[in-house]
Formats: C-alpha cells, sequence, structure tokens
C-alpha cells in the first residue's frame, strides 16, 4: 500500500476548474463512467484532493465492510482494495489527459464510446 500511496501523492497539479468542467460535460455526453471495483461518486469530477481522500477511505476500510464483502469473491480484501486504486489512478491519470486535451487520451474515448 505505501508505493500506491507514492504514487497518489505524486499525482500532478489539477486541470483548472473550467478543464474540469469542459471534460465532465464533453464526458457526460458520451455517457462515459470507468468501470472500478468499488464505486466512487462523481469520478468525472474528482480533483487530487479527492483522489488522496479516496486512497485514505479505502485503506481504512475493513475487512468486514459491505463494500468490499460485495466483491470480495475476486480475491482477499486487502487485493481488492490494491486492484481498485490501481484501476482508479489508472483511469484518474486518463481523465487528466483528457481535462488538458491529451489527443492520445481522447483516441481511447472516442474508440471505446464512438467507435464501436
Amino acid at each position: 500500500m505505501e508505493e500506491l500511496r507514492a504514487r497518489y501523492e505524486a499525482i500532478g497539479p489539477d486541470a483548472s476548474a473550467e478543464e474540469i468542467r469542459l471534460a465532465a460535460e464533453n464526458l457526460a455526453r458520451r455517457q462515459f463512467m470507468p468501470t472500478l471495483i468499488l464505486a466512487v461518486p462523481n469520478f468525472v469530477t474528482l480533483t487530487r484532493k479527492d483522489m488522496l481522500a479516496e486512497l485514505d477511505r479505502v485503506a481504512a476500510l475493513p475487512a468486514d465492510s459491505e463494500e468490499l464483502l460485495a466483491v470480495r469473491g475476486i480475491a482477499d480484501t486487502e487485493e481488492v482494495k490494491r486492484r481498485h486504486l490501481e484501476l482508479l489512478l489508472h483511469q484518474y491519470e486518463l481523465l487528466s489527459g483528457l481535462r488538458i486535451g491529451d489527443g492520445d487520451a481522447w483516441i481511447v474515448i472516442n474508440e471505446l464510446y464512438e467507435d464501436d
């Protein structure tokens, strides 16, 4: 979990509020919602601070939490936490690229939501 914490703390600065808003609107038109293991409300408007809070929230979940027990079939609860946080970070990195107009990030989204 410490390696994940270091990766989360290395998240760059947030895009501007306007960039976040525009990307969220654009993604809403595509019905975009990444597949994550645990629920993350308002994913498309998350900030760096929100990501760090989610890391802390998930890390603190007890093994008997209903949220973890609902998906425990994939692995033990610590593995579920790790996988969720890795997937969340990957999706957030993609989202960060979308916010700043990274063409490669938009190609991924267009292939998933428009070209298929």
